[in-house]
């Protein structure tokens, strides 16, 4: 049996406490360097360089790793890819692995840097506790549950982490579902899970020609809505004073980040009480835009027909106006990338405005 020449036994406890230590710190920079280098193979799809079909394929021959592991890497990855100021943290060292896979469960483009800083100022047991105090909160908000006693700071990195919804499928429905999205990603259509799902649930509306509406409140003083003609309407509550924005769901009103407010308020139907509702964009450009797009959207790579939004280039809020040189269709999973990252997405950093072909 081959001994590890680094270890030995029978030593006094402040060499074995020392060594210990040693091991753990080689331990998690190895661990920090692994996160890194499995996702640059995976952003440039290097294993196909390597002969091999896909992420899991080179990790199970090449590293000997489960699919379960493997698929844990995987998310970690992504996800980083879409924090990019964790990912500057993990790259330049100054956040572990550790912290970042506690990180990474609840952080969205709106509060990575909080949960960067959050991340410097605790230990990794005080930091998971954080974590587990606001994916709580979270639960807390989906569900509907009250709160009687709430944490500002809690509740402020809450607001933006997504809603879970878990879905229970026989061993036959599974099989269908894994085998359909092998089908997409084949022909090149799939693009982000939630998004696939929701377009295959449009496209069963459509075909059923069922006209799904929600009806507003009278309790809220405005009210920002879906655009003319869609067939299905999402009614979002906003204050006029604070400028909270909150979306009513069957687990109550949830409230919406920075980057769903502005996504919302570029194009949608504006409803007050006592006044006639009116179009953020204006009916006739509105169909002029989508015409000139080819109802598609204009995000390069993306080629989406369903849920089609209206976007300003530049916007509203900084003087943007809604001539048609300003206005683009992307749909809503683009759109929604596009004010996360500011106006700067990957693939979508520039959209050219000639006419869809």
């Amino acid at each position: 049996m081959s001994r590890n020449p680094d270890f030995q036994i029978n030593r006094p406890a402040a060499e074995a406490d020392l060594r210990l230590k040693q091991a753990v710190g080689a331990f998690e920079k190895a661990e920090h360097a692994v996160v890194l280098w499995f996702g640059e193979i995976l952003k440039r799809g290097l294993f196909r360089d390597l002969g091999y079909s896909s992420i899991y394929q080179y990790a199970s021959v090449e590293l000997k790793w489960s699919k379960t592991r493997t698929g844990d890497f995987v998310r970690l990855a992504r996800k980083l890819e879409e924090l990019p100021a964790v990912k500057e943290s993990v790259t330049s060292g100054e956040l572990g692995y550790t912290k970042a896979r506690e990180i990474i469960k609840v952080a969205t483009p709106e509060t990575e840097k909080s949960w960067v800083a959050e991340a410097r100022s605790s230990t990794r047991q005080e930091l998971a506790r954080k974590v587990g105090r606001v994916r709580a909160k979270a639960r807390q908000r989906s569900t509907g549950q009250r709160e009687f006693l709430t944490e500002p700071r809690v509740e402020a990195l809450a607001v933006d982490v997504p809603v879970r919804l878990h879905l229970e499928m026989t061993l036959g429905q599974f099989a269908r579902y894994e085998a359909l999205m092998e089908k997409l990603h084949k022909v090149g259509g799939a693009t982000d899970k939630v998004e696939d799902l929701l377009q295959g649930l449009a496209m069963l509306v459509e075909q059923r020609g069922t006209s799904l509406a929600a009806t507003g409140s009278e309790r809220t003083s405005s009210v920002i809505g879906a655009p003319r003609g869609a067939s299905v309407h999402v009614h979002v509550h906003r204050c006029p004073d604070c400028e909270r924005a909150t979306i009513a769901t069957s687990r109550g009103d949830l409230e919406l980040g920075r980057a769903e407010r502005e996504k919302v308020a570029c194009d949608a139907q504006i409803i007050e009480p006592g006044k006639r509702s009116r179009a953020i964009i204006p009916p006739a450009r509105r169909q002029e835009v989508l015409a000139r797009d080819g109802y598609r959207c204009r995000a390069p790579g993306c080629h989406n027909t369903r849920f089609l939004e209206v976007h300003h280039i530049k916007p509203r809020i900084k003087g943007g106006g809604n001539e048609a040189g300003n206005l683009i269709t992307l749909c809503s999973a683009c759109h929604r990338l596009w004010h996360e990252r500011g106006g700067v997405a990957p693939g979508i950093t520039r959209i050219p405005l000639a006419p869809h072909k």
